[in-house]
């Protein structure tokens, strides 16, 4: 169904697919493409745009962790490192990398979030940039290294310019719904480091990161430039030495006086203990001395400590306390545990329950989740709130062993070490914490209503655990599939209902795209139980639904290969025993085979392999294993007769895929055994502009050296040398010239360098023969597109070496546009004609208008820019000001004579612009200069209108003060009153009508003013335009009628209340 062409703003809608995050939202590079959002590009709002594209880019927000850390700290403890030798050096040395290593409790995190917090107050005002990264063993899904580096980006951009790079993958990738790569990641992310002098990057707990992605993002954070100094926390039992070379080490424990503050402060803040020590003073230096010694250099041991010792109700018993502090962790957790237990009976169960979900979370719950979780039992159909237990009830039941980040408000374990301690008791009360779990979430997704479409439209509506209950399946795997049998198998049977309902409501709040199987791009329509089970790997419920039964028609929408993709081997024999066809293929990854190529499972490509498995088959498994990396399995594919040039897959040749992966010793095997080099085809074209835009000098020069064609032209960058100069590869740019690489080739090298602001390569290029005005392609001008990314360095660069100032495409507007103020001024000083037209804003005095760039806009002007120039996106500069929001710039426009009503443009004029946008001084100035009030727009219609669908009241009721008509028609929305029913504004609505607005007014694209409220699914919109009088059964616009508006839409409600006031049925019945 179309969209209203007046909702064509920057939206999102759910489609019922899913798509790539991939947070595979592969944010990060795992995910896939589906049927994901739709995106309109509204160029309006530069912030919220912007806003929109770091959100986009990285959904991991460090700011909210480094405040709770920060909030955790005692006042003056930490001092020791900051004044530590090694810590000093490495402050002010450059590219230095310290590993700071302690034992598990020592302090680190919260030393770490001191030092982002030292380096962030000490810095300010310079430009040397400060990021920090806290690793999580809870959220190593979340945490992969795409994203994680892409965090490290999000901390650096603020207050600053996002870049076109990022800008440019944000429309590549939306408008596909892909996702960026890990190297188009690390290009983001280090074009913006470029921008410092120095950067401080602190890592925080790199031992509770997985091995197999240790490396790669040691590798990453070890090529970030000679100009960021690293630091890294960890436990002695990793090293780093390898991936990070010449690094210092500094050994992390907690220091006494530390110990101390700490101590003081919990004194002072339990006032049982503080009345313990009024009575008797030497009991505070007892608890110093015992507890410091106990300790020996663990700061979590004395948090343990001091917890059990506040609960103590008399001095003797805190002194019998002081005689018997454990001196290890697992014997403190013990000690805590003992009060859980000594507990009566309702706080041991919450105590154990509490336990149960946050030791067993697959991510951190929220506070609202943890509530919901206690209060919730088997059998309710509804979250019955006179069960819920605030948060401070619950931790009180847990010697400590819980806590919550108030800035996140995420319930944690007090350390990691708690986790572990948690997974070696095996307690036989948490025997059974999956099969809880699993229960509670079935429970939530069996409540009274759910799944239901009509929930989408009001998130308030939804229990706090829905959002978590996308883990259900995989807390059931196991034991729970035996325990909760029944439950679960029918559930399997209507979870694709479940998940329909799930995709929208995540695509509209914000739920991120992760690897969980049924974020899968390719779920099948309707998804069977088996599928269901298969990619979640329930063994038991696969058998169960396998009993007795022949493997059910089209292998069950093809549950052998989401089993193949996941590495769910037990899975993938059940099925092949049954009979399932090995060469089966469908979906994104085709056939079993390439789907366990893909996913890196050998085992299950023997299986394959060994069951018939077609080694060639259409979709391609080698290319499959290629671009994953995994070498033994394309060893595999080989020896059983792969072809090593077969086209076919996301990337046409296996060679490229490895190429632009980096997997070296993948592409010296397949070139021995063959592979084309210089094959054509695909994302990249060849496989030396794959190798040559991931940054793999290595393969770059292995592919030379076997004959590759240096200028081959094709693919997305359109040669090699354009790729590595837009991804900033100088040793790369330096290889391809040497072997001849044409320099001025179609592609634009030299303008892919200027947009990235790669200086130096700029210089390569140009003193190899480049030429400075050729304007080709995305980017323009070389100069146009350096003077957009603000790069002013390669601007002058460009100019001394004759680039034309006034070349079509229009520098000084990409400038304008970006609010680079000393570009601009160069430009006019080399003569910029600030007249001259064309681009996206017509002219430059629009484009900095528009923008907000007050300075730019009185340069300009000050040299002679036409204020009354039309053209362009928004017509005039003083409707793009409008349009803005920026009100001293209309002023300024106005006070050099700005025309009030002229014409033109996406709003149509200045007044509808403001109007539009919800700027209410800026239209009383417009007003006070003469603006017309009832000037009609040929999209938008009269001010009032447009005001009337924004839902802006204040502005509606200065227009019709100033004598606005409240009928007059025009536009997509027809009157005004229309307008308001659209959006639901009911004192809008009130307004209009109390000013004699036509209830029945005929006209615009719903036809009438009821069937724009009943579309809607506004149901009070309704209820007013009905009791004023407003006809039921009107016939037109877009639906027909009022009824079939909101029958279409499914308002239900609304159905009702219309057909209660008279509605036709027949009508709808017969369409």
């Amino acid at each position: 169904m179309p969209l209203p062409p007046s909702e064509l703003h920057f939206t999102i809608h759910g489609t019922g697919g899913e798509g790539g995050q991939g947070q595979g939202s592969g944010h990060g590079g795992h995910g896939g493409v589906g049927e994901g959002p739709t995106v309109n590009f509204n160029y309006g709002n530069k912030e919220e745009e912007r806003k929109k594209i770091i959100d986009w880019f990285s959904p991991i927000n460090f700011f909210l962790r480094q405040a709770d850390i920060t909030q955790m700290r005692e006042k003056g403890t930490g001092g020791w490192l900051l004044a530590n030798p090694v810590f000093k050096k490495w402050e002010s040395g450059s590219g230095s990398t310290l590993w700071c290593c302690g034992i598990p409790g020592a302090g680190k995190t919260v030393l770490a979030s001191m030092v982002v917090g030292h380096l962030g107050t000490k810095f300010t005002g310079k430009n040397i940039g400060v990021a920090c990264m806290y690793l999580n063993h809870k959220e190593v899904d979340n945490q992969t290294p795409s994203r994680l580096l892409a965090g490290l980006w999000r901390q650096l951009v603020l207050d600053r310019d996002i870049g076109s790079i990022a800008e440019n993958l944000y429309k590549q990738h939306w408008e596909k719904g892909t996702v960026p790569s890990l190297e188009e990641v690390v290009n983001v992310l280090n074009s913006s480091l470029k921008e410092f002098s120095q950067v401080f990057v602190i890592v925080d707990a790199m031992d509770e990161y997985p091995e197999f992605q240790r490396e790669i993002l040691l590798q990453k954070l070890a090529v970030m430039g000679i100009n960021v100094n690293l630091m890294i926390t960890s436990r002695p039992n990793i090293s780093p030495e390898a991936s990070l070379p010449n690094l210092e080490t500094l050994d992390i424990q907690a220091a006494p006086e530390d110990i101390q503050a700490y101590i003081n402060a919990q004194i002072k803040l339990s006032p049982r203990l503080s009345k313990h020590i009024q009575k008797k003073s030497v009991l505070r230096e007892q608890i110093h001395a015992k507890i410091t010694e106990a300790v020996d250099g663990m700061f979590l041991l004395a948090k343990l400590h001091i917890a059990s010792l506040i609960t103590k109700s008399s001095i003797g018993a805190v002194q019998d306390a002081l005689t018997k502090l454990p001196k290890d962790l697992h014997d403190s957790y013990d000690v805590a545990m003992q009060r859980i237990e000594a507990q009566d009976k309702e706080d041991q169960e919450i105590a154990h329950s509490t336990l149960i979900w946050v030791a067993n979370a697959k991510r951190p719950l929220k506070v609202s989740e943890m509530e919901a979780a206690l209060a919730i039992k088997p059998g309710d159909r509804s979250l019955n709130e006179d069960y819920l237990l605030d948060i401070g009830t619950i931790l009180a039941t847990c010697a400590g062993l819980v806590i919550v980040d108030e800035k996140c408000s995420v319930v944690r374990l007090v350390h990691y070490t708690t986790q572990e301690y948690l997974d070696s008791i095996q307690a036989p009360k948490f025997l059974n914490a999956q099969t809880e779990i699993t229960r509670t979430l079935l429970t939530v997704l069996a409540f009274d209503g759910f799944p239901d479409p009509l929930w989408n439209n009001c998130r308030a509506t939804l229990p706090p655990l829905v959002d978590y209950s996308q883990y259900c399946l995989t807390h059931a795997a196991g034991q729970p599939e035996v325990q909760l049998r029944e439950n679960l198998l029918e559930f399997l049977g209507r979870g694709f209902q479940w998940k329909k309902t799930m995709n929208p409501i995540r695509y509209s709040w914000g739920w991120k795209w992760n690897s969980l199987p049924w974020n899968y791009a390719d779920w099948p329509s309707p998804a069977s139980a088996l599928w269901i089970a298969a990619a979640t790997n329930l063994v038991n419920s696969t058998k169960s639904l396998l009993e007795g039964a022949a493997l059910p028609q089209h292998s069950a929408n093809q549950a052998i290969i989401i089993a193949s993709y996941y590495g769910h081997t037990e899975i993938v024999r059940i099925l092949l025993d049954k009979g399932d066809d090995v060469n089966t293929a469908k979906g994104r990854y085709g056939s079993s085979l390439q789907a366990a190529a893909q996913g890196g499972h050998t085992d299950i490509v023997r299986i394959l392999l060994d069951k018939g498995a077609d080694v060639n088959a259409a979709g391609g498994s080698l290319q499959a294993a290629a671009e994953g990396g995994h070498t033994e399995i394309v060893c595999i594919l080989l020896d059983r007769g792969a072809d090593v040039n077969a086209r076919g897959g996301r990337y046409p040749r296996s060679l490229q895929a490895a190429a632009q992966g980096g997997h070296r010793e993948i592409v010296r095997i397949l070139l021995d055994k063959g592979a084309d080099v210089n094959a054509a085809g695909g994302f990249y074209g060849r496989s030396l502009q794959a190798a040559a835009q991931g940054g793999h000098t290595d393969i770059v020069c292995i592919l030379l050296d076997k004959g590759a064609d240096v200028n081959a032209a094709g693919g997305k960058y359109g040669s090699s040398l354009r790729a590595a100069a837009q991804g900033g590869h100088t040793e790369i740019v330096c290889i391809l010239l040497d072997k001849g690489a044409d320099v001025n080739a179609a592609g634009g090298s030299l303008q892919a360098a200027a947009q990235g602001g790669h200086t130096e390569i700029v210089r390569i290029l140009l003193d190899k023969g480049a030429d400075v005005n050729v304007a080709r392609g995305y980017y323009g001008s070389s100069l146009q597109t350096a003077a957009k990314g603000g790069h002013t360095d390669i601007v002058r660069i460009l100019l001394d070496k004759g680039a034309d100032v006034n070349a079509a495409g229009g520098s000084l507007q990409a400038a304008a546009e970006g609010g680079h103020t000393e570009i601009v001024r160069i430009l006019l000083d080399k003569g910029a004609d600030v007249n001259a037209t064309g681009g996206r804003y017509g002219r430059s005095l629009q484009a900095a208008a528009q923008g907000g760039h007050t300075e730019i806009v009185r340069i300009l002007l000050g040299k002679g820019a036409d204020v009354n120039a039309a053209g362009g996106f928004y017509g005039r500069s003083l409707q793009a000001a409008a349009q803005g929001g920026h009100a001293e710039i209309v002023r300024i426009l106005l006070d050099k004579g700005a025309d009030v009503n002229a014409a033109g443009g996406e709003s149509g004029r200045s007044l509808q612009a403001a109007a539009q946008g919800g700027h209410t001084e800026i239209v009383r100035i417009l007003l006070d200069k003469g603006a017309d009030v009832n000037a009609a727009g040929e999209e938008y219609g009269s001010p009032l209108q447009v005001a009337a669908q924004g839902g802006h009241t204040e502005i509606v009721r200065i227009l019709l003060d100033k004598g606005a008509d409240v009928n007059a028609a025009g536009g997509e929305s027809g009157i005004s009153l229309q307008a308001a029913a659209q959006g639901g504004h009911t004192e809008i609505i009130h307004i209009l009508l109390d000013k004699g607005a036509d209830v029945n007014a005929v006209g615009g694209f719903y036809g009438s003013s009821l069937q724009a409220a009943a579309q809607g699914g506004h149901t009070e919109s309704v209820c007013i335009l009905l009791d004023k009088g407003a006809d039921v059964n009107a016939a037109g616009g877009f639906y027909g009628s009022p009824l079939k508006a909101a029958a279409q839409w499914g308002h239900t409600g609304i159905v009702h209340m219309l057909m209660e006031w008279g509605a036709r049925v027949r009508a709808l019945v017969e369409n």
